[in-house]
């Protein structure tokens, strides 16, 4: 049996005492949640309206799933939605971005200065000829500069695809071929663990194998890089000056920013068009709790669909504090992760399942060392989240050292809510979760919570495993923020009348999901969806022999990648090879020699390891090797 269904606590329910009054029992989520989903049209257009719209929607929906749009007609200032509607209150004057490097430097930025920054900025990427029919492609860990541009282009109306900088040179020049980008946007270097790393270096060999980029932009952290002819400064860029007032006004399902979405045979571009994305992010920021009083802190950067929607655009839209954070988390210790909550008195923290489990099994006590009293909730992302690691959390970091009413901090009896949610890079925002700000029923451990509202969300059963009933994880009507282009895997998604996500998992009776982990092949690394067939193609092209790559179950990354060569290889040279091509997220865990892996059907042989796991819950390596050595 799947590990992860031996410690289910089904029935188990938890009211944190922070949210006594605020909880709601699963009939009145029930009456909530069922008139949303009874007519989705009428549900979101209420939500639509309190966006700021240039000129109104005709018709809110029209076509049939995959193809539909939302909002039609309508237009709609992204910028103005963002940032600029809160001028002239007391938003204004109050700091949006607060960012810490790993060398513990401090910098910060009001609303009023990132606007100015944002208007300089925007006026530079004019002059240079960027416009809405252009991509921009974004390689730059978290830093104040880095959100100044993406909302620059977010005025302006030209499209940006963030990538995360673990992706190597290969799936970065990858992503600027497929959106026919003209331009990119980096860092000189950045320090991880206090070591630093060369970024330039690797853009300059992404952009020499795309050959189309023209202008690489460099935000100078480290300042040790000379600059080559087709590139321009970061500062360059700020010191012209902006274009007072103008922000583009663009049509609803005008594309906003993209990124490439992991699947079986490769990494894939999806599209995000403005209207109906903001209207979905902006209403479940604020049901997840975010007001502009907040400090808050998302540990998931912009190459990420998390950090899109609740880092760049949500808390921004609401009006919060943003902490941004350039560096590792467990540098010099995990006590630098409750550091920055302390010292920053974060109220909200966003983060993985996967950093939690590695403190967790690491230096469960670093959080003892610090007051994070300030918290009023902890909102968790990526894959499943142990029961363990839940009560862990709930328990030790979530008690604080303030007594509340049934709160004991020397009995560690937890205090705040510690939400576990669901998200999809192709769905644009979390679908289910337990609402600080809307719908809060008791908290199950070890779910992702009930569905959303607005959001239909259900099972489809597949096979039953221990009285378990496994089925895909699916949605059955459309959503404001569906993709505006996708790839084809996305429309076969649709094939039966519902969109069926990929992952797998179950319903208890209240409608609380469990979401166990992809159903097909794709692999969740460290809480990240990757291509195993990127890996294959990369290490196929470099070393001219066969290769099979799978997820395989590990402890604190939660899937990690084995390798199947058809011949004998340096597994050392393997392993750099995927770093360099594709990047560290990838890094495999075992490269293991496979006679016989050029006469298999790849597809079939990754179908029977997956389903093997599912009904045995292990599979020991010798095994994985019959298994492809009789197909």
């Amino acid at each position: 049996m799947h590990p992860y269904l031996r410690n289910i606590k089904i029935g188990e329910r938890i009211v944190p005492p922070s949210l006594k009054w605020k909880t709601i029992s699963v009939d009145e989520y029930r009456v909530i949640y069922e008139k949303s989903i009874s007519n989705v049209v009428e549900f979101w257009s209420r939500e639509a309206r309190k966006l700021h719209w240039c000129r109104e929607w005709r018709v809110a929906l029209e076509g049939e799933p995959p193809n539909v749009k939302w909002f039609i007609d309508g237009c709609i200032s992204p910028y103005y939605n963002v940032v600029l509607k809160h001028k002239d209150t007391s938003i204004w004057n109050k700091i949006a971005l607060i960012w810490e490097g790993e060398e513990e430097d401090v910098k910060t930025i009001t609303y009023g200065d990132l606007d100015d920054m944002v208007e300089r900025i925007s006026s530079s990427l004019l002059n240079m000829g960027l416009d809405g029919f252009q991509w921009c492609i974004i390689y730059t860990p978290p830093l104040i500069e880095s959100i100044t541009l993406m909302l620059a282009l977010t005025r302006l109306g030209v499209p940006f695809e963030p990538v995360f900088t673990g992706f190597g040179f290969r799936e970065l020049a990858s992503r600027a071929i497929r959106r026919r980008s003209e331009t990119i946007v980096t860092v000189d270097g950045y320090y991880r663990r206090g070591r630093e790393i060369d970024v330039l270096s690797n853009v300059r060999k992404a952009v020499e194998y795309a050959k189309r980029v023209k202008r690489i932009i460099v935000i100078e952290r480290i300042g040790s890089r000379s600059f080559r002819e087709n590139e321009t400064s970061f500062d360059d860029l700020v010191g012209s000056t902006g274009v007072k007032g103008f922000h583009a006004c663009v049509k609803s399902d005008h594309p906003l920013f993209g990124l490439h979405s992991g699947y079986e045979d490769d990494f894939k571009p999806i599209t995000h068009g403005t209207g109906g994305f903001l209207v979905q992010v902006y209403s479940t920021t604020q049901w997840l709790g975010l007001r502009p009083r907040d400090t808050y802190y998302c540990t998931v950067w912009p190459g990420w669909i998390t950090g899109i929607s609740y880092v760049l655009f949500g808390p921004l839209m609401i009006g919060s504090t943003i902490v941004l954070y350039d560096g590792s988390l467990d540098y010099p210790s995990w006590s630098r992760f409750w550091s920055i909550i302390e010292r920053y008195a974060v109220t909200i923290l966003l983060t993985t399942s996967g950093a939690l489990r590695t403190v967790y099994k690491k230096e469960p006590d670093s959080v003892l060392k610090r007051n994070i009293d300030t918290l009023k909730a902890i909102l968790v992302t990526a894959e499943p989240l142990e029961i363990d690691v839940w009560e862990w959390t709930y328990r030790v970091v979530g008690t604080g050292y303030t007594p509340m009413i049934e709160s004991i901090p020397g009995k560690q009896t937890g205090r705040i809510p510690v939400v576990n949610m669901y998200i999809q890079s192709e769905i644009g925002s979390f679908v289910t979760g337990n609402l600080l700000n809307y719908t809060f029923p008791p908290i199950a451990p070890g779910s992702t919570g009930p569905p959303i509202p607005g959001f239909h969300v259900d099972i489809e059963y597949e096979f039953e495993i221990n009285g378990f009933r496994i089925g895909r994880v699916v949605l059955r009507k459309p959503w404001p923020a569906m993709p505006i282009d996708y790839p084809e895997e996305f429309a076969r998604a649709w094939s039966r009348g519902y969109y069926d996500t990929g992952d797998i998992g179950f319903m208890d009776r209240d409608g609380y999901l469990y979401v166990l982990g992809r159903a097909d092949c794709v692999m969740k690394i460290s809480g990240f969806r990757i291509s195993p067939g990127a890996i294959d193609k990369y290490l196929e092209e470099a070393l001219g022999k066969r290769v099979l790559t799978i997820g395989y179950p590990n402890e604190l990354r939660f899937e990690a990648p084995l390798l199947f060569v058809d011949e004998e290889v340096d597994e050392n040279r393997v392993k750099q090879l995927v770093r360099e091509l594709l990047g560290p997220i990838a890094d495999p865990k075992t490269v293991l020699k496979t006679p016989g892996l050029h006469k298999v059907n790849k597809n079939e042989v990754k179908k029977i390891l997956k389903r093997s796991f599912w009904l045995e819950g292990k599979l020991d390596y010798s095994e994985l090797i019959r298994i492809i050595s009789n197909n």
